[in-house]
């Protein structure tokens, strides 16, 4: 689920307008729209963090990082919890691995 979609879902969730979310986070009522509609995709932390706490949900919920959130595979969990244990090197490795992987299916 894109970063536009959890936002509108947790907004709803809670019952919130737009304005109330947006006066809460001090930003404008059309900014809130672009986000959810994804026209703004790169929010800062800062509203970030000020969007999760009015929505009461974790930062990394909202942005769909979170490993052990619902709906992630256990496949997946398995892989997260083993690339803890690595060295920087062995990451930087699997990082441009996982870039290669990606540039292939574009």
């Amino acid at each position: 689920m894109a970063l536009a979609d959890r936002i509108k879902a947790f907004r709803m969730r809670k019952k919130l307008s737009l304005q109330e979310l947006a006066d809460s986070a001090g930003v404008s009522k059309a900014h809130i729209w672009d986000l959810e509609t994804g026209r703004s995709k790169n929010p800062s932390m800062d509203l970030l963090i000020k969007l999760a706490n009015k929505l009461e949900v974790a930062v990394v919920d909202l942005v769909g990082e979170n490993p052990d959130a619902e709906g992630e595979g256990s496949r997946v969990l398995g892989m997260y919890r083993e690339l803890k244990n690595l060295s920087d090197r062995d990451l930087d490795v699997i990082n441009s691995m996982i870039e290669r992987l990606k540039s292939k299916d574009s």
